[in-house]
C-alpha cells in the first residue's frame, strides 16, 4: 500500500474528498460516499473501516465500517480504557500504532497467514478473500494529542484478491481521506469540550461566535442552586478518590433530570450547582417552573437512593439541598480579559443562593421562592400532586427585606442525620 499517483479513473475523488472535508461532512457520510465512488471506479473493496480516537468525556475513539453488502455505515465507539483491553491488544490497529510495521496484507484465500488477528479470521470465515490495512499519522502537535491519525483497513469478496494497481489507488487517496477525517473530528472535538464544561446552549453561543467579554443578554429564568450538606465534613475522612467518585455520583442523580427536564447546567461549584430552565417561548413560565420542580423531586429521590445504598454498607451518605427561584438574569460572558465565563450573575442568582443557605435552618431540602410559586398558581398549576406550603418569610443575606419561602406539605426525605 505504498502511495502512488492517483489512477485517471479516479482523479476526482480525491477532490471530493478533500470537498467533503472542507464542508464538514459527518464521518459516516463521509466514508460511506468515499466507498461507494471508489467501487464505481471498479475497485473491488467489500468493506472499509476507518478509526480514530477523539476527545470525549465517555469515548476515547470510534471505528466507522462500511460494508458493500447493504452500503451502510455502522458506528462503534469505544469506551475510555479499552486501549488496554485484550481485543485492542490483539488489533490491527494496535499491531500498527506499536510501530511494528507500516502496513498489515493478510490473502485469505486459504494460504497461510502472515498476521494472525482475532478479526482477520473472522473476516475469512465470513468469505473475505483479501484484507490490507494501513495507518495514516497526522503530525505532531502540540494540542490534540490523542488524535494521532487514522487506521483504514478493506477487504474483499473478490476471488483472487486485491491486485497491486487497487492497493495503490487506495493508498494514494488515504491522505486526502485522512485529512477530511481529522477536520470533521477537529470540529467535533471543539462541540464536545464546550458541552462538557460550558452545557449545550452556552456551548453553541460560543462556537456560534459569542465569546466576547461583556455580551450579555436578559433572560428569565427558573434558577436552580444545589449543594451538597456535609460534604465538607465528610471530604475530611474519606480518601480522596472516594470523595471523587462519590461526587460524581451525587451529580449524576442531579445533573440527568435537569437535562432531561429542558434545563441546563452552567457551572459546578465545589460540591454544588447552579442549573437554569430559560424562559423562550416554546413553553409557559407555568410548565418551565413544574418542570423544574419534577426534576429536583427526581434528584431528591435518587440522592436517598443512594444513601439507603451507603448507609446499608455502614456508610453515611450525604443530603442534597436545593432551592428553586424565578426571576431574571443576565446570561453570557463574564470575566477577565483574555479568561471568560459564559454564565448567568444577577440579584436572582444570589437570592437562588441565599434561599439554598436557608436549607439547613428551616431543616429542609428544598425551598422555593415566592416568585416561583406565584408563577404556578396564576397559572392554576398543581405541580406533579405536590402541595405547597408556606414557610415563613426570612431575611436573604444581603437582600433587602424579607421573602416567603415555600416548601412541599411532607418533609423532603433526605434529612442530614
Amino acid at each position: 500500500m505504498e502511495s502512488a499517483v492517483p489512477q485517471p479513473d479516479c482523479a476526482g475523488l480525491e477532490s471530493w474528498v478533500i470537498e467533503q472535508g472542507l464542508c464538514g461532512r459527518p464521518h459516516d457520510e463521509l466514508l460511506a460516499g468515499f466507498c461507494r465512488r471508489l467501487r464505481a471506479t471498479g475497485h473491488p473493496m467489500s468493506r472499509a473501516s476507518v478509526s480514530l480516537r477523539t476527545l470525549h468525556p465517555d469515548y476515547g475513539a470510534h471505528t466507522f465500517i462500511w460494508e458493500a453488502s447493504n452500503d451502510k455505515i455502522s458506528r462503534e465507539p469505544h469506551l475510555h480504557g479499552t486501549s488496554e483491553s485484550e481485543e485492542f491488544l490483539q488489533s490491527p490497529i494496535n499491531y500498527l500504532v506499536s510501530g511494528s510495521s507500516n502496513l498489515i496484507r493478510c490473502r485469505l484465500d486459504g494460504r497461510p497467514l502472515e498476521f494472525s488477528f482475532p478479526i482477520v479470521e473472522h473476516l475469512r470465515e465470513q468469505g473475505y478473500s483479501d484484507y490490507a490495512a494501513k495507518l495514516v499519522k497526522f503530525a505532531e502537535q502540540k494540542d490534540f494529542q490523542t488524535m494521532a491519525g487514522i487506521f483504514f483497513s478493506c477487504a474483499t469478496h473478490r476471488e483472487g484478491g486485491f491486485s497491486d494497481r487497487d492497493l495503490e489507488i487506495s493508498a494514494s487517496l488515504l491522505p486526502a481521506l485522512a485529512l477530511a477525517f481529522k477536520a470533521v473530528s477537529v470540529q467535533e472535538v471543539a462541540v464536545n469540550i464546550v458541552e462538557a464544561y460550558l452545557g449545550s446552549d452556552a456551548g453553541h453561543q460560543v462556537l456560534g461566535g459569542r465569546f466576547q467579554r461583556g455580551s450579555v443578554e436578559t433572560v428569565d429564568a427558573v434558577i436552580l442552586f444545589a449543594d451538597l450538606r456535609g460534604f465538607t465534613a465528610a471530604a475530611e475522612l474519606l480518601p480522596k478518590q472516594t470523595i471523587v467518585d462519590r461526587l460524581n455520583g451525587y451529580f449524576d442523580c442531579i445533573v440527568l433530570p435537569v437535562e432531561q427536564h429542558g434545563g441546563q447546567v452552567l457551572k459546578f461549584l465545589g460540591d454544588g450547582l447552579l442549573a437554569i430552565f430559560a424562559l423562550n417561548g416554546e413553553r409557559g413560565v407555568a410548565e418551565v417552573c413544574r418542570a423544574a420542580l419534577r426534576s429536583a423531586a427526581i434528584a431528591l429521590a435518587q440522592i436517598d437512593g443512594v444513601n439507603r445504598e451507603l448507609e446499608a454498607q455502614g456508610e453515611k451518605g450525604m443530603a442534597l439541598d436545593i432551592a428553586l427561584h424565578l426571576g431574571d438574569v443576565m446570561y453570557g460572558n463574564v470575566g477577565a480579559a483574555d479568561r471568560l465565563d459564559f454564565t448567568v450573575i444577577g440579584t436572582a442568582v444570589n437570592e437562588a443562593s441565599r434561599i439554598e443557605s436557608l436549607c439547613d435552618q428551616l431543616d429542609r431540602n428544598l425551598l422555593i421562592s415566592d416568585s416561583f410559586v406565584s408563577a404556578l398558581r396564576d397559572a392554576a398549576v398543581r405541580p406533579d400532586d405536590c402541595e405547597l406550603m408556606s414557610l415563613g418569610s426570612h431575611s436573604l443575606r444581603g437582600v433587602s427585606g424579607q421573602r416567603e419561602i415555600y416548601g412541599i406539605a411532607e418533609k423532603a426525605p433526605l434529612q442530614d442525620r
